[in-house]
């Protein structure tokens, strides 16, 4: 296995050595400027990488199996046929609680924590109440999304869920063909079952087709949408006003029973967007309640979001978010967040002695050993008993090594520390001084990396103790400049060369003229660009808008 830091670097140079190709200046001290601003030496000094920053995936903490929501008669009978996972996390239960209960959600949880289920599973369960009690048909849930992306990957679920079930769902977002015949893939007959769709899907992919199967379910037109609304639409915010504009489609909420109104990635309608899709969700409970007034009442409003809490107002500010949102009672909102599994630590732990120079051997094992577990090698227990009697002078027992790794790594306090300040993401540098300062001795980043590797080794239940993330984050040259000072000095005054506007605005120095530059592909000569007018210079501020206006400069013929 890689060492993800070196890893992150190698990627890095390669990254900084492209950029410097935006900018081949053939000048030999613009050449060195671009050069030392970009670090090629040491990578990780660039101004254009943030990072890497270590961070630790939790554990989510299990709720309620589906079946003992069945049993409550929480969820219909036969979703324990469609959910793939029959043990719910304890955020996705305490959501689905709420939602059936008809309070306003807000599932405010991270990203691969299972948002989805927490607002799909009910609906499905209702449709199905719906299909059992044979209700006309009509929307029952509108699910709406801020990307196309985003609904065409929820579209993809759907199918895999509801082919077979009698469950109708459709798409309507600007891309959707006016008529099935205009839909490229193939259509599924009638009474068709989920079989009958993966038995498609696999031949489709056997035939080295990437054609898209329509489940007879799948109201795939906006013909077929407009003449039998289906139970779930997803669509995006323009396209839902769109529908409550157009007469021939806000015929599809004719009759409705709207009882689901979802927004996801609801962090994404802010400012004036969110105002106006706050008054298009009143436009639209108010034109269902005049529609059906006898089976319209609110819908359940629910929104989802990974980035929508307020660490100084705390869960006020989603409440408060959700109920300017929906129109709604802030006393009447449920914010659900993560609930995480608690680390079990021993209460006598010590430190382990310094892996000093032979840091970068040890880990070097320790990924190894990563590598070993992943490929299912034989000689995986030999590895880590060499390695933790050399590195830390443990036996570990070879019989279960990833339960006895768990056991003794929970005594170790060097790994405890990691745990507790990685609670949030921290740089490296901060990190390593952060564990010094709680050690009282010293280590690099080869340490702390050797034992994150052990730590995502271990096992206790098949659950290992730590699961390690680094981040680093890029940017690109956004627009390289050049400054000489104010007043300008002699002739031929060097030229400082920077890798955006920003950074020259970053030192507070207002005594610079400022030019971008740029450079030719082909031979590398450098030109500075500038406004001119009446065979004058004028300030980027004061010049006039189109092209008329810019100049380039040859600095060799000033």
């Amino acid at each position: 296995m890689l060492n993800p830091v070196l890893y992150t670097e190698k990627v890095l140079s390669d990254f900084l050595k492209y950029q410097l190709t935006t900018y081949p200046f053939a000048d030999r001290d613009l050449y060195e400027q671009m050069r030392q601003l970009l670090s090629l030496e040491h990578t990780r000094n660039t101004p254009l990488f943030k990072g890497p920053y270590v961070s630790l995936s939790r554990i989510f903490q299990e709720g309620a199996t589906v079946a003992q929501l069945v049993q409550e008669n929480i969820l219909h009978t036969h979703l324990q046929n469609l959910i793939p996972y029959p043990t719910l996390y304890g955020h996705q239960e305490k959501a689905i609680r709420n939602i059936q209960q008809g309070k306003p959600t807000l599932v405010s949880t991270g990203t691969g924590s299972g948002k989805t289920e927490c607002f799909l599973y009910p609906i499905i369960s209702h449709c199905l109440d719906l299909k059992d009690h044979s209700e006309s048909e009509g929307i029952t849930a509108v699910i709406v999304y801020p990307m196309n992306a985003l609904a065409e990957d929820q579209l993809g679920r759907l199918r895999e869920l509801l082919a077979g079930t009698g469950i109708t769902f459709g798409m309507y977002v600007g891309k959707s063909p006016q008529k099935a015949a205009d839909a490229p893939g193939k259509r599924l007959a009638q009474g068709a079952s989920n079989q009958d769709y993966q038995t498609a899907i696999a031949k489709s992919r056997n035939k080295g087709k990437a054609e898209t199967i329509y489940p007879p379910e799948e109201r795939v037109s906006r013909e077929e949408m407009r003449a039998k609304p289906p139970r779930i639409l997803l669509t995006n915010i323009k396209q839902l006003e769109l529908l409550l504009t157009r007469q021939q489609d806000v015929e599809l909420f004719n009759n409705v029973q709207l009882q689901y109104l979802v927004f996801d990635e609801a962090h994404t309608f802010s400012g004036a967007a969110g105002a106006e899709t706050a008054c298009l969700i009143r436009r639209l409970k108010t034109f269902c309640q005049y529609q059906n007034p006898t089976k319209n009442g609110n819908p359940f409003c629910i929104a989802t979001s990974a980035t929508i809490a307020d660490p100084e107002k705390g869960k006020a500010a989603g409440a408060d978010f959700a109920a300017r949102f929906f129109g709604v009672d802030s006393k009447t909102v449920t914010l659900v967040g993560e609930e995480y599994q608690q680390d079990t630590w021993q209460t006598i732990r010590t430190i382990p002695p310094s892996l000093g120079e032979n840091a970068t051997t040890y880990l070097k094992s320790a990924l190894t050993l990563l590598d070993q577990i992943d490929h299912e090698a034989t000689n995986t227990a030999d590895t880590i008993k060499a390695l933790l009697r050399d590195a830390a002078g443990y036996q570990i027992d070879i019989n279960n090594w990833q339960e006895s790794l768990y056991h003794y790594l929970t005594a170790n306090e060097l790994v405890y520390q990691l745990a507790q300040i990685l609670t949030s993401p921290k740089s490296l540098p901060d990190l390593i001084q952060q564990l010094r300062d709680r050690l009282g001795r010293s280590l690099d980043e080869s340490e702390i990396l050797f034992w994150l590797s052990l730590g995502s080794a271990s096992r206790c239940q098949s659950r290992p103790l730590l699961r390690p993330v680094i981040h680093g984050f890029v940017r690109g040259v956004s627009g390289a400049v050049v400054t000489f000072p104010k007043p300008l000095g002699e002739v031929g005054e060097q030229a400082q060369l920077w890798l955006s506007s920003e950074d020259v605005d970053q030192t507070g120095q207002d005594t610079l003229y400022r030019l971008p530059a740029t450079s030719c592909s082909t031979c590398g000569q450098h030109y500075y660009v500038h406004h001119v007018g009446d065979f004058r210079f004028l300030n980027t501020d004061d010049a006039p808008r189109g092209d008329e206006s810019k100049a380039l400069v040859n600095p060799g013929n000033l």
